[in-house]
């Protein structure tokens, strides 16, 4: 296996099976190689179902049935921008939480021979990656999101890459978005609204490590989105630092609120070992969706 791929196995683990079952869109287009039972052959199944052994016996023509596999056509939207340069609560960039990310929903694909693309960049433009199948296409998107998010980017700005998808992709299938915590204005309510109509959207949501964590901490924090030096809490002072720490609670309640109107099933992500939680709540919700 690949190097990405396998550093994002180190926080996911390797047991991929009971992801992914179910959703609006997954697609019955295969079967897997798994006995179910005989039935009567009916008008319209496939001839070459029929167990003959079996229909001796009996006296009457007898079909295999097989396990119906789902099957999705998943497309990865992420951003790669500055805003992935920061610190998660874990001590890890952002971006590399976010490769991880990226990296456990290919190795759920692999599995299940799901196709798998991605839309990623910042506020300049995207990058389309078609949607295909196998472990070195996937390897190659998460060489091509790490070098980009890692070699000097823009600013973020996730809301450009969801709308390059809602004008591009029209076809329905399950889209997963990886970037910061959002904010929650008419820009995204206009982008999500299509989106959601057409598709499965879960959102995995890298959290920042906190820019002021107590009014004794005398270290400065830094803004990577602004590029600017934020006081220390020493400085701030215990009622501001407060005051910090409630805005930032009702800003990801109301962030929360916003997505579960959506119907984006999204999860916040604090660093790599989160990662399989994570996917296990979203894909909880998708599975509920059936």
């Amino acid at each position: 296996m690949g190097t990405h791929l396998d550093r994002a196995r180190v926080h996911f683990g390797r047991d991929t099976g009971g992801f992914l079952e179910g959703g609006r869109y997954a697609l019955i287009h295969t079967r897997s190689l798994e006995f179910d039972e005989l039935r009567p052959y009916v008008p319209g199944d496939d001839v070459r179902d029929i167990d003959w052994k079996a229909t001796a016996r009996s006296g009457h023509t007898l079909i295999k049935r097989f396990v119906s596999e789902k099957h999705h056509k998943i497309l990865v939207v992420a951003d790669a921008g500055r805003n992935l340069s920061a610190l998660a609560p874990s001590g890890e960039r952002k971006r590399e939480v976010a490769a991880h990310l990226i990296g456990a929903m290919g190795l759920i694909t692999l599995q299940r021979s799901d196709e798998i693309g991605m839309v990623f960049g910042d506020a300049r433009g995207c990058m389309d990656i078609r949607l295909r199948r196998g472990e070195t296409h996937i390897e190659s998107m998460l060489h091509r999101f790490r070098d980009h998010a890692g070699d000097r980017p823009g600013p973020s700005d996730v809301v450009t890459q969801l709308d390059w998808v809602a004008h591009h992709y029209r076809h329905s299938m399950l889209i997963f978005v990886v970037s910061d915590e959002p904010d929650v204005d008419d820009q995204l309510g206009e982008v999500l609204r299509p989106l959601t109509a057409n598709h499965d959207v879960l959102w995995a949501m890298v959290a920042d490590q906190p820019a002021v964590t107590s009014a004794e901490d005398d270290r400065p924090g830094y803004d990577v989105g602004s590029r600017q030096r934020v006081p220390s809490g020493a400085v701030l002072g215990s009622a501001v630092v407060q005051a910090y720490r409630q805005a930032e609670a009702e800003r990801r309640r109301s962030l929360s609120e916003f997505l579960n109107t959506c119907g984006v099933a999204h999860a916040r992500v604090g660093g790599s070992r989160d990662i399989r939680a994570a996917l296990t709540t979203m894909t909880g919700v998708l599975a509920r969706a059936r």
